[in-house]
């Protein structure tokens, strides 16, 4: 978990991505996150590597809880990060409200390749 949580905090905590589809299945004790853009957090920036579409699926979860406005036309993430004084769990915040928690096994995630410059 701990490569995972570096992954996240690499990306920014995904940082202004819009989460595009969210998939839980309880009997598979998983969640499949769908975001328009993986590296939205550096748009703007020279290492900016263009949109990337992504998939994040976590496995093994539990203790799920999901807390989320309906209202809104978009769900454009503030901040998906390890919990704060946990070792296997995550919570995504949304802008301007929301959240989404969960304890997980392990996660499956794309290839972290952003380019550092020169």
């Amino acid at each position: 978990m701990k490569d995972f949580f570096e992954y996240l905090r690499k990306l920014g905590g995904l940082h202004d991505a819009v989460m595009t589809d969210l998939r839980w299945k309880p009997a598979e004790r998983t969640i499949e996150l769908h975001f328009n853009d993986l590296f939205s957090n550096f748009d703007g920036l020279p290492e900016y590597p263009g949109r990337q579409p992504a998939v994040i699926v976590l496995h093994g979860v539990s203790d799920v809880r999901i807390d989320i406005e309906t209202n809104h036309s978009a769900l454009r993430v503030f901040e998906f990060l390890a919990r704060e004084g946990s070792s296997d769990a995550v919570t995504i915040t949304f802008s301007p409200s929301g959240r989404i928690e969960s304890r997980l096994q392990s996660a499956d995630y794309p290839p972290f390749q952003l380019s550092t410059g020169g």
